[in-house]
């Protein structure tokens, strides 16, 4: 069935089977609104048809569509549904792969799809033969440039000679994966402190863990809480930190640039903010 509520604020509920919410207007004109209470529709067209309330819908279509077709929402909307470190470890993911934040479609899609019972380590496995990992490490990329990258990307600087020069000659003899390879290097950035510890490995660990922290928090200012979609603003925004304060309020100024830009009715982009799922980051 297609539902279309006309101008003013409507529920639209679809009921069983594959239903089709139907938006006069550009879908970039529209913010679409995720929570654990709920699902919206807003029109930001001052003429336009308010705010839909969306029940048992799977697809939203717009006179004018973004991606080829209708938004499939049933794609995204179990994403709300995740604990806070489950949404951490997926920007993680986007940090240590490409450096960037998450755009927010990307990110509603690997988490309804971790919510349907993929697990991590099947995420991180499809992450590596996707278009933009394919670009971002081409054919011939040695395993001590990938690595070396994915260091830099999650922890800000180069790595320990000893444990560098192992993981490489794990990639390079097959014994381990590239993606095997990331989760390993997130897991041991968040790992504690251990009694044996060094006060100079203890306060590089510290330091570590508070650099992706930052990064994680940034990525999720970008995606869940303003719901941006541009993937090149993405890589813009997480390109101003560097590790210090001024770089957390770079990124942070680029990104409320680009969420205005979004907003504007006419010729914005369409937004998907993820509401009540992680706390607002404290910058």
């Amino acid at each position: 069935d297609t539902l279309s509520g006309g101008a003013g604020d409507d529920l639209l509920d679809g009921g069983a089977g594959w239903d089709t919410a139907f938006l006069s207007g550009k879908q970039s004109s529209h913010t679409l609104t995720l929570s654990p209470t709920g699902t919206t529709i807003t029109d930001r067209r001052a003429d336009g048809n308010g705010t839909d309330t969306l029940v048992d819908m799977e697809f939203l279509d717009f006179d004018t569509d973004l991606f080829g077709g209708p938004f499939g929402l049933f794609q995204v909307t179990d994403t709300v549904s995740l604990a806070p470190e489950e949404f951490e470890s997926f920007i993680e993911l986007y940090i240590a792969y490409f450096n960037r934040a998450p755009d927010a479609g990307g990110l509603a899609f690997w988490g309804t799809a971790f919510a349907d019972g993929m697990t991590l380590e099947e995420m991180a496995s499809l992450f590596i033969g996707q278009p933009e990992t394919e670009a971002a490490y081409p054919p011939g990329t040695s395993n001590a440039v990938f690595a070396e990258t994915v260091y830099n990307n999650v922890l800000g600087r180069a790595p320990d000679p000893g444990g560098f020069d192992f993981w490489v000659g794990l990639l390079n003899a097959g014994s381990v994966a590239r993606d095997q390879f990331i989760l390993q290097v997130l897991r041991g950035a968040k790992a504690p402190a251990s009694a044996d510890d060094s006060p100079d490995l203890i306060a590089q660990r510290l330091a570590d863990q508070e650099f992706l922290a930052n990064k994680v928090d940034i990525g999720a200012y970008f995606a869940v809480h303003k719901g941006l979609f541009d993937v090149a603003d993405a890589t813009a925004a997480m390109a101003h930190f560097d590790g210090t304060a001024d770089g957390i309020d770079a990124a942070v100024a680029a990104i409320d640039g680009f969420h205005a830009d979004a907003l504007d009715p006419i010729d914005g982009d369409f937004l998907m903010p993820l509401v009540g799922v992680l706390d607002d980051p404290v910058f």
